[in-house]
């Protein structure tokens, strides 16, 4: 079988399900733009770049259209090279997208008869979503209005999918009712595996920790310092930790930018507000910024208390993958988060936007290891729904790898 992966970033989401497709002997192809490239290759994946042709047109653009340019302008470039794909011989029996940049828009124009499966992240929304949760409900008319339009190359590309899929319940929730019987959960899933096993090794502490077997150790990480991961609240709630702790040291994982929503007005990063506003201890605050696989796992095993926060958004892989590994967790009370832990079974849920319930809440956790030890256990066993055997086993069942089932084409949502 010959299926045809599309994506801005390579591997992405699918770093674990292309393996598992090249195992079983299929033939692989990947679209992605050449510069986004962060990872190696896959032995005999064929990874094809594609490049827009042009920016943005310009300022005569109705600013809710600028969105849907730079998505028609990625769907031309990935048209391009697929035509090439084709004209060289090469046709996918199945194509497999992520939605909402672009890129998977007039593959269908290419390959009529491949069988279209669409990876679905987002459907944008004003009202009990992640706008309206950060504004505390006041959305301007404009911004509703460009957040409507948004959506329309998400639909665009789920009228043409035979198979819509998403990551977490949460997710398909934030489509209209009438559609989100088109689209089945199937999470990505993490390598419970190797999370469990971080405790059972010898421990490697960082270089700016000192040898201390009583040092209580608070972990965040976040892909980037931004509102939508709660920064500002959880680096509130680690300096009153500090306050409170004297052997409290605070281990931050990520980068000094905004992935998510928008950055500060006043031109300063998250990361420099806090260095310049906040109380926090600089010999027991460590910023690790961006690390590899092995040293990410290092904080996860070292961790005395996780504290993640999230405003109702995609969920990150780092809170599964901190429940795995056995950290006890204090999270907002916040609907992606809900899904996956239960207050005062698994973890303990918080305002996400009180630092000081926050820092009570680790305090709690610090004070009573007991407790801790009991919600840590149930986070690793509640973690073992989304171990990534799970996700590819309902992939491939869902692409019909080794199996002789002949899929309707005409199928349409």
């Amino acid at each position: 079988m010959r299926i045809l992966f599309s994506h801005n970033n390579y591997p992405a989401q699918f770093r674990r399900l292309i393996p598992a497709l090249v195992e079983r002997g299929c033939d692989v192809a990947f679209l992605c733009i050449s510069k986004e490239w962060h990872a190696p290759s896959i032995a005999s994946v064929r990874i094809i770049p594609f490049q827009p042709h042009r920016s943005l047109g310009g300022p005569v653009i109705h600013p809710y259209l600028r969105r849907f340019e730079e998505a028609v302008l990625q769907g031309q470039a990935a048209y391009r090279v697929a035509d090439e794909l084709h004209k060289s011989g090469w046709v996918p029996d199945c194509i497999i997208n992520h939605v909402g940049f672009g890129n998977g828009l007039y593959l269908s124009d290419v390959f009529p008869n491949a069988y279209r499966i669409g990876l679905f992240e987002w459907y944008y929304n004003s009202v009990n979503a992640d706008v309206d949760f950060l504004n505390k409900g006041l959305v301007d008319n404009d911004k509703k209005l460009k957040l409507r339009t948004w959506n329309a190359q998400i639909l665009l590309e789920l009228a043409c999918c035979d198979e819509a899929i998403t990551p977490t319940n949460w997710q398909r929730n934030q489509f209209p009712s009438h559609l989100r019987s088109t689209l089945k959960v199937i999470h990505e899933g993490i390598d419970v595996e190797l999370m469990r096993s971080l405790r059972k090794k010898p421990l490697q502490r960082f270089s700016c920790l000192a040898d201390d077997p009583n040092l209580e150790i608070v972990t965040y990480i976040s892909r980037g310092f931004e509102e939508y991961r709660g920064f500002p609240q959880a680096m509130q709630a680690m300096a009153e930790l500090q306050r409170r702790r004297p052997s409290l040291h605070v281990l931050i994982v990520g980068n000094d930018g905004v992935a998510y929503g928008a950055a500060r007005t006043d031109g300063r990063s998250w990361g420099k507000w806090a260095l310049e506003e906040l109380p926090l201890d600089p010999s027991r605050t460590h910023w690790l910024g961006i690390l590899q696989d092995a040293e990410y796992q290092q904080v996860l095993a070292l961790s005395t208390v996780h504290l993640y926060l999230t405003v109702p958004f995609v969920l990150s892989w780092s809170l599964l993958e901190a429940m795995a590994a056995g950290c006890a967790i204090v999270a907002s009370s916040t609907e992606p988060v809900l899904e996956v832990i239960e207050d005062g079974v698994s973890g303990i849920l918080v305002d996400f936007f009180d630092p000081i319930a926050q820092a009570d809440a680790v305090e709690e956790l610090l004070i009573n290891p007991d407790y801790r030890l009991q919600l840590a256990s149930q986070a690793q066993a509640q973690a073992e729904n989304y171990a990534s055997r799970l996700g590819i086993e309902s992939w491939l069942s869902l692409i019909g790898v080794g199996d002789n089932i002949k899929r309707s084409l005409n199928q349409i949502y």
